[in-house]
């Protein structure tokens, strides 16, 4: 949590130099947008706290959201190559792996098997 603490600092001071004089953010970058996403898809805690590590609105996190997504839409930054992550699966899964679909539905699977016939199934 300290390495994510140190990095949301660096984003604050970043952003700060693109705040007006009431504290709104004119002329936010596209790398900086894509960096203030990507450090939110790794933040561990709640939403809020993420936003007052970094000093702002929940409104303006909506703005920096919407210009990421029309980025990447655009093809304007490519989020990297893709690497194939290996999972080795024993016999029998001590503990299911577990996919939370929304708020009231959850999925267990005991065995990986399980779990990529069901990715297979859904795409």
């Amino acid at each position: 949590m300290n390495d994510q603490n140190s990095e949301n600092l660096i984003l604050k001071k970043r952003l700060n130099s693109y705040r007006g004089s009431k504290g709104n953010l004119h002329g936010l970058p596209d790398e900086l947008v894509i960096d203030i996403i990507k450090t939110w898809e790794r933040w561990p805690s709640t939403a809020k706290s993420f936003y007052s590590s970094i000093a702002i609105k929940k409104e303006q996190m909506a703005f920096i959201l919407k210009k990421g997504k029309r980025i990447l839409k655009e093809g304007k930054h490519k989020m990297g190559p893709f690497t194939a992550v290996e999972v080795k699966t024993p016999s029998i899964a001590k503990a299911p792996i577990v996919l939370n679909l929304d708020k009231n539905k959850t999925l267990r699977f005991y065995q990986v098997d399980q779990l990529m016939e069901f990715l297979k199934l859904s795409s």
